[in-house]
């Protein structure tokens, strides 16, 4: 029998739940909008779309390339299957990509209900949806969209592990982390981080088992062909058909040349507040800051700020009871100091010495654990810190749809 209590909390958690499905509707009514409206960029006409068009299932005329350009070859094949099905339009090619971007907001949703309850998830989910740096490339054809729900996947299941401590989530862990790799390669960051993790109290008895281990083997079973790849592959003479245009491939020596040592790289710091960043290192240096992806929006430096704050503020407060701080911290950190201390490199090819958009899925910590804030605060503050950050996810629609 269900007393008056569990009810009254039933029915708050099912009204916060009705405040998610306004959120993900209107994330679906943005994301058509820009399905329709934005032009193609660089990467949709030069990249995904010509690859997809050349993949053939045909028997006699198989065509199935492992990688394009610079990285695996995975969002090639999620843009021919996304114009088979909606048609080779630009809206037809972006369409599942818009379920993607959708996707990974309903596990983002579901992870962050986990740990924190419905209304920290509700307001990670905001953040997450109305960002323009997610919301941008969550409705184009690109690498992003399919690689960030892989991310959002892996991190869900080794979430989902901490929480019910089932071996099975580490090996769905793997296979999507494997996944994502054909996607961006240095999503196989995400491994060591989750190791890591193992390390912290609570956890530490696993590392004794052969579970963790295996979940890795699962990734190395996954990416095995384009190991194998590379390992038999001259890349001087290694090149991939765009139709017209016959490309050098980039392999795993080549992304490794990104890397020119140890240094201090404001790139990081970049994805969180471009202009700002781009301003203060004229001002200091006398000299522009190079950017080889201005056709992406970065976060504007008001929500950036904001969740850096709120980040910072998670990282120096008193542990709290859960097991999720510290491995969304782990996640945050990890990649985000990986890539402040890597100097810029000299690579092959056409790849981008360097990119603020290595570190875009520190947004999927970085969303959740800001969300578990806005929720700590009480009384009159609480009334204060959300209008504000309504105002500035206000704000961030306003300059994406503008």
């Amino acid at each position: 029998m269900t007393t008056g209590t569990e009810s009254t909390i039933a029915s708050r958690w099912t009204r916060v739940d009705l405040v998610f499905v306004l959120i993900f509707v209107l994330a679906i009514a943005l994301r058509v909008y820009l399905a329709f409206t934005l032009p193609y960029i660089h990467d949709e006409e030069n990249n995904a779309i010509p690859l997809a068009r050349l993949i053939s299932f045909t028997p006699g005329q198989l065509n199935l390339p492992l990688r394009g350009e610079n990285h695996p070859a995975l969002p090639a094949y999620v843009a021919k299957a996304s114009g088979a099905l909606f048609g080779t339009t630009p809206q037809g090619y972006r369409a599942l990509h818009v379920a993607l971007g959708l996707g990974g907001l309903l596990m983002l949703y579901r992870l962050a209900r986990q740990w924190y309850g419905p209304l920290a998830a509700c307001w990670a989910a905001a953040f997450f949806a109305f960002n323009q740096y997610f919301a941008t490339v969550s409705s184009r054809v690109t690498a992003h969209a399919p690689y960030f729900f892989l991310v959002i996947a892996a991190i869900f299941a080794f979430s989902s592990f901490l929480r019910w401590q089932k071996p099975a989530y580490l090996y769905v862990s793997g296979l999507a982390v494997g996944l994502a790799f054909y996607c961006k390669e240095h999503s196989a960051l995400l491994l060591p981080l989750f190791f890591l993790t193992l390390l912290l109290p609570g956890y530490r008895r696993w590392l004794r088992t052969p579970f963790p281990y295996l979940a890795a083997a699962v990734f190395v079973a996954v990416i095995g062909a384009d190991l194998y790849w590379n390992l038999t592959t001259d890349r001087q003479t290694a090149r991939v058909s765009y139709g017209d245009q016959v490309a050098q491939q980039a392999t795993y020596a080549s992304h490794l040349e990104r890397i020119g040592g140890l240094g201090v790289s404001p790139y990081p710091a970049m994805f969180y507040g471009r202009e700002v960043v781009e301003a203060l290192y004229r001002r200091v240096t006398g000299n522009a800051l190079y950017d080889d992806t201005v056709e992406y929006p970065s976060l504007n430096p008001a929500l950036g700020a904001l969740l850096l704050g709120l980040v910072l503020f998670t990282s120096f407060r008193p542990p709290a009871s859960d097991g999720a701080r510290g491995y969304l911290l782990m996640i945050f950190w990890g990649l985000f100091l990986f890539f402040t201390f890597i100097a810029k490199g000299d690579p092959p090819g056409r790849l981008a010495p360097v990119s603020w958009m290595w570190v875009d899925i520190t947004l999927i910590p970085a969303v959740v654990l800001s969300g578990a804030r806005l929720v700590d605060v009480k009384g009159w503050w609480r009334a204060a810190a959300w209008t504000g950050a309504l105002a500035v996810l206000l704000f961030d629609v306003w300059r994406t749809v503008a």
